[in-house]
C-alpha cells in the first residue's frame, strides 16, 4: 500500500473518504455510517443528501464504492433486482433499506453485497446482541459501468474485531473495457510482373482502363460553379 494512499478525508462522524491509486483508474472509497432506522426521517435525509453531494465531488473515471453499516434490510423482491441482487437473508425491506434503494437508483448504483451466492454465514453482518440470529445491514454499493469490477463480497466471522459487526471482505478485479475492433479490408495486389512479360493480358487491362474511363467522362453530371456571386457551367 506504500504510494497507493493518494487522499484521505474524513467529512464527519458518519462520513469518510480516501482514494487509491489503481492500475487502470483510481478507487475512491467512502466509508459510511447511516443513522439506525429508528432515528427520524430529517436526520435520515440529511446523511443521504450529504452522502449525495460527496459522490458529486468524485473525478468522472474514478471507480466509486461506498461501504459501510446503513442499518438497511433489503428484501428478496423482483422489483428490486434493479439496483440489487437477490442474495439477502431478509424476506422485507425496512425503511432504511428502502431509502438506500431509492439512493442507488438515483446515482445509478448497484448494491453488491446482495449479487453473490454464498453461504447462510457470509450473507449476515450483524450478530443481534443475546442470540445466535444475525441481520444483513452492511452494504457494499458501487458505480454501475464500474460493477463488474467487484467479483465477491462476504462477511467473515473468524477476524475479532471488537464488535457485533463482523468483518465484510471486498474482492476487486479491476478490468477495461472491450473495445470491439473492426475487420481490415483486404487490399489485392496487382501482378505488376505478369502484365510486364504478357503483352496480351497488358493491352486488354489497357483497354479496360479506357473503356471505364470514357464511360465515367460520359456520364459526368453538369456542375454548376459558383464564384463571386457569377454562376458559370462545365460540360
Amino acid at each position: 500500500m506504500k504510494g497507493g494512499l493518494l487522499d484521505f478525508d474524513p467529512q464527519n462522524n458518519s462520513l469518510c473518504k480516501f482514494r487509491l491509486k489503481g492500475r487502470f483508474r483510481n478507487i475512491t472509497v467512502i466509508s459510511a455510517h447511516a443513522p439506525t432506522n429508528n432515528k427520524d426521517d430529517q436526520e435520515k435525509e440529511r446523511f443521504y443528501e450529504n452522502l449525495e453531494e460527496l459522490c458529486y465531488r468524485i473525478p468522472r473515471h474514478d471507480m466509486l464504492i461506498i461501504m459501510g453499516d446503513f442499518d438497511a434490510k433489503l428484501g428478496n423482491k423482483e422489483y428490486l433486482q434493479l439496483v440489487a441482487g437477490p442474495c439477502t437473508i431478509h424476506d422485507s425491506s425496512n425503511e432504511n433499506g428502502n431509502m438506500l434503494i431509492q439512493f442507488a437508483i438515483r446515482n445509478k448504483l448497484i448494491v453488491k453485497s446482495t449479487m453473490f451466492p454464498t453461504k447462510h454465514i457470509h450473507l449476515g453482518t450483524r450478530r443481534i446482541p443475546g442470540s445466535n440470529e444475525v441481520n444483513q445491514i452492511d452494504h457494499v454499493v458501487a458505480t454501475s459501468h464500474h460493477s463488474s469490477s467487484v467479483i465477491d463480497v462476504r462477511s467473515c466471522r473468524g477476524p475479532n474485531c471488537d464488535s457485533d459487526h463482523y468483518l465484510v471482505k471486498i474482492r476487486l478485479r479491476e478490468r477495461i473495457a472491450n473495445v470491439q475492433k473492426t475487420p481490415r479490408r483486404k487490399t489485392r495486389k496487382w501482378d505488376v510482373e505478369k502484365l510486364q512479360k504478357d503483352t496480351t493480358q497488358r493491352d486488354e487491362y489497357q483497354k479496360a482502363l479506357d473503356l471505364k474511363s470514357k464511360q465515367k467522362t460520359e456520364g459526368e453530371e453538369e456542375i454548376v460553379y459558383k464564384r463571386d456571386g457569377n454562376i458559370w457551367n462545365r460540360q
